[in-house]
């Protein structure tokens, strides 16, 4: 028996502290296994946004360039088609045309992927001045009147 001053020190059953040890290591490796999950999912959805803010950057790019290259074929075509309306003019009147003009330079892109490169300037060869064999066919074509074209059948009786 004790003496009556000696505290008697109670505690938790060996068994019942042993399962609970137990029980909360199991938790902790769950926890950490749901930490980890949770850390590997973070890392795929930054690179996924990583990726995506890449592909709007490309995307937006290209509708720039795209948008430069109508409007540089818009100019183009305008120029063309003024020079087109003054030869037609010199033509009808019998004139030749006032000064030679030549064709603009081809623009020829050899970009690789990923990457933008300079435009490559390709001049035709020599002046196109409206004064070569075509154009004298054309004059004397338009000169007597008749339509252009293949002849209209005629109908069958």
């Amino acid at each position: 028996m004790n003496p009556p001053d000696t505290p008697t020190i109670t505690g938790y059953p060996r068994v019942e502290v042993d399962e609970f040890l137990a029980a909360a290591a199991e938790e902790k490796s769950r926890l950490e296994a749901v930490i980890s999950d949770a850390e590997t999912r973070v890392s795929r959805a930054r690179s996924a946004v990583g990726a995506h803010q890449v592909m709007v950057q490309m995307l937006l790019e290209s509708q720039q360039e795209l948008s430069r290259i109508r409007r540089d074929a818009e100019a183009e075509a305008e120029a063309i088609v003024a020079r087109a309306e003054l030869d037609a003019q010199a033509i009808l009147s019998g004139q030749p045309t006032p000064v030679p003009v030549t064709a603009p330079p081809v623009a020829i892109a050899t970009p690789g992927p990923f990457e933008s490169a300079a435009p490559l300037a390709v001049q035709p060869d020599g002046p196109v001045d409206g004064n070569d064999e075509f154009f004298t066919f054309l004059r004397g074509a338009l000169a007597d009147e008749q339509p252009l074209g293949p002849a209209p059948e005629q109908e069958s009786r």
